[in-house]
């Protein structure tokens, strides 16, 4: 009883709009410890440490999930998401809300706290986990805090090949299983696979994955000077629009201009910037995470290094990857 207490006291700092850095930073500190100690998990193990690759992508290894609640902001707005996205469920239906929770790590972190906020009546999980580690002390996590009750099963398996089965529907396709600029990891396999077994009304968190194509400011901060388009985007439509060619799994590529700038506009380095609608208002932008840090990938071209578009691809064998492809100017024919 102590920790759920404790555990719904997180939550209420969690899911409130106010709650400033150094509260956060307190309360996350608390959340990992009760974490720790409910799961029992080693993180020093080589079992924990080790990532798992499924062919098709790279699952971290328990130790690196486990430290991902450390990233403050990104783990208040998934679980601020979260809870809204279930609020509207419950309003629209009734019955219980039923959350896919695809690569849960060792601790569920961003379904914990809702069990505190909805009774078992309101509110189910599955959730599906492919490494050892994190598998086990899920399981025991929820034994442990005694909300067995919440959870229809915890299934090993890899989610970008599992098909979904049992009579409650699913309401919430739930996966954060994610690098900046959706490298290696698993985030893009998985809600390929998942959302096209699911009906058009389930909501996907995140609902949308943006990459973008920017200029930094060329100071130390190095903040967003000027944005180029879109490289890439991950959302429903996106997920229903992409068909596999029997040669290549890559999407289409886009290629995006580079613009020439005077010298006196001083440009800083090109950069890839990694976007997250989390749940309708609720998101992460540039630097709140370290999902949204901005990944340099050049410096800006100028007249001695000149540099006309870079063609984006992302594939996604034999492991998710963005390739880009850097388009020079053509050079001018010689006259005689």
């Amino acid at each position: 009883m102590h920790q759920y207490k404790a555990l719904a006291s997180i939550t209420d700092v969690l899911l409130d709009d106010a709650t400033g850095p150094e509260l956060l930073r307190e309360t996350i500190d608390e959340y990992r410890d009760l974490l720790l100690t409910a799961s029992g998990i080693d993180l020093g193990g080589a079992e924990a440490i080790d990532h798992f690759n499924t062919g098709t992508g790279v699952a971290i290894g328990a130790t690196w999930a486990a430290l991902c609640v450390d990233d403050l902001i990104r783990t208040q707005r998934f679980v601020s998401g979260l809870y809204r996205a279930v609020q509207d469920v419950i309003v629209r239906r009734s019955g219980p809300v039923h959350v896919l929770y695809a690569g849960t790590g060792p601790f569920a972190t961003l379904a914990l706290p809702l069990m505190t906020r909805f009774t078992p009546e309101q509110l189910q999980f599955t959730c599906l986990e492919i490494t050892d580690a994190s598998f086990l002390a899920v399981r025991q996590l929820f034994s442990a805090l005694d909300l067995e009750r919440y959870v229809i099963d915890v299934i090993q398996t890899d989610a970008s090949t599992f098909r979904i089965a049992g009579e409650l529907p699913v309401d919430i396709m739930l996966s954060e299983t994610m690098q900046y600029c959706l490298i290696d990891e698993m985030q893009v396999p998985i809600a390929l696979n998942l959302m096209a077994q699911l009906p058009p009304e389930t909501i996907m968190i995140p609902e949308r994955i943006t990459l973008r194509l920017a200029v930094l400011e060329d100071t130390k901060d190095q903040p967003v000077a000027t944005d180029l388009g879109t490289i890439f985007t991950v959302d429903r439509a996106s997920l229903q629009a992409y068909r596999a060619e029997p040669e290549s799994t890559d999407w289409p590529t886009v290629r995006l201009p580079v613009p020439m700038l005077p010298p006196s506009s001083r440009p800083g380095p090109l950069a890839i910037r990694t976007l997250i609608d989390v749940y309708g208002s609720i998101g992460l932008t540039d630097y709140e995470s370290g999902l949204t840090i901005p990944k340099i990938i050049d410096d800006y071209p100028d007249e001695l290094n000149p540099l006309e578009a870079i063609d984006f691809t992302y594939q996604l064998t034999p492991s998710p990857l963005l390739w880009m492809d850097f388009v020079l100017p053509l050079a001018p024919l010689a006259v005689a």
